[in-house]
């Protein structure tokens, strides 16, 4: 019985982790505070999709160089705030939408 478990674990795993992979798309993370910064080609962590994306004209990009969670270029200083509230915990809180003016 506990080798079902341990199976069906495996297998729940292995759907998460293959869903968190942008659809096996490869991408270009931001690799270094220069590039997260300055190019716009590089991909930043938004902690909104728990997942890098393209960089938007409204992203301010941050670098940790010291990043405990490996994602190093975040879109925004909301991103890295929130990384554990929704990336690790999945409590699901969104960016309040930002006023263009």
């Amino acid at each position: 019985m506990l080798h079902k478990h341990v199976g069906v674990a495996l297998l729940l795993l292995a759907t998460l982790l293959s869903s968190c992979d942008g659809g096996n798309q490869k991408v270009s993370i931001c690799g270094d505070e220069q590039t997260c910064l300055n190019d716009s080609n590089c991909f930043c962590w938004c902690s909104q999709i728990c997942n890098p994306r393209k960089k938007t004209a409204l992203d301010k990009p941050i670098y940790i160089a010291d990043d405990l969670n490996g994602k190093f270029c975040y879109c925004k200083q909301w991103d890295f705030d929130h990384y554990e509230d929704n990336c690790i915990l999945h409590k699901g809180i969104k960016e309040e939408p930002t006023q263009i003016k």
